[in-house]
């Protein structure tokens, strides 16, 4: 048959045609229904019946089933897939492992079954407590010329409910970087908590804070004593034993105040090796106040 008798045969008639395919394509599809099949699908699990002094801390979401059974039974599960509900009633706190057998899975077709890739998930459980915690409101830009930062007062308490142990190993929670640039006077304002962790739960979103900015000067220190960090296997020496002179800026209020002693110089040796060492030291201050020159800016050191 040529090109031409082909196109002749398609264009006679098409509704009939239209017709007859529409016509095999639903045999087809009938006695496909009628087969059996498996279809393999993740499936979301949800949890149930965990006491209310406990939580979840790691579960996995879904869970891998295998349907077998008819075309049809199986067309309606991948149109409309079961969900699998895990029984958490008598959990106690650490990682359950739970058989996939004791999942429920309403599937609503007594031609289905079911099997399950992995016999098992755990799930990670934890006790539940509620605890006040400590916030901090890390800020960028520079204020006006002349001026700092003399402290940010956070006015509200903030609690907050999770698991114990992630919670008890979380010493404080950041709010958004507060924006401070061409300040020159205390202002109250409000900021939002940065933690997006979805295992804690704040008592409050919004917390107020009072940025309290006072007029900036300088000081200077001489003869601050240097602190060597190094190994009991370790000997060292050094031809210097402090900074001679340190001048540090600052908020007037927290500059009257400022001893010696509330500043730290350090030098960590411990994983340094035998040698001669050329090195800068680290000088901690009290927050909002910061170091603008020191001499000398580095130390000879000596590792025997």
């Amino acid at each position: 048959m040529n090109l031409k008798s082909i196109t002749r045969s398609l264009i006679s008639n098409p509704i009939r045609k239209i017709f007859a395919i529409i016509f095999a394509f639903g045999l087809w599809f009938f006695v496909a229904l009628d087969k059996n099949y498996i279809y393999e699908k993740y499936i979301e699990v949800i949890y149930t019946n965990l006491a209310d002094s406990l939580m979840i801390v790691d579960a996995a979401p879904t869970i891998n089933v295998s349907f077998i059974g008819r075309g049809g039974s199986l067309l309606s599960t991948w149109a409309a897939p079961p969900k699998a509900h895990c029984d958490l009633k008598n959990k106690k706190s650490g990682t359950n492992t739970i058989p996939a057998k004791e999942f429920l899975i309403p599937i609503g077709f007594p031609d289905l079954r079911l099997s399950f890739i992995n016999p098992s998930i755990t799930v990670t459980i934890d006790k539940r407590i509620t605890r006040i915690i400590k916030v901090s409101v890390p800020f960028k830009g520079d204020l006006k010329q002349g001026y700092s930062i003399n402290d940010i007062v956070v006015l509200d308490t903030v609690s907050v409910t999770g698991p114990r142990n992630s919670l008890l190993d979380q010493k404080e929670v950041l709010t958004e970087t507060l924006d401070v640039k061409n300040k020159r006077s205390s202002f109250l304002t409000k900021v939002r908590i940065a933690e997006n962790s979805e295992l804690f739960e704040f008592s409050t979103e919004n917390i107020r804070v009072e940025v309290k900015i006072d007029t900036t000067v300088e000081r200077l220190f001489t003869n601050i004593p240097l602190t060597l960090l190094f190994t009991p296997e370790q000997r060292v020496s050094s031809e210097k034993i402090g900074l001679d002179t340190l001048i540090v800026q600052g908020p007037s209020k927290k500059m009257s105040s400022l001893k010696k002693k509330d500043i730290t110089v350090k030098i960590r040796l411990t994983k340094l090796p035998v040698g001669e060492h050329h090195l800068p030291a680290t000088i901690i201050l009290p927050q909002y106040i910061k170091p603008v020159n020191s001499v000398p800016k580095k130390f000879e050191i000596k590792i025997h």
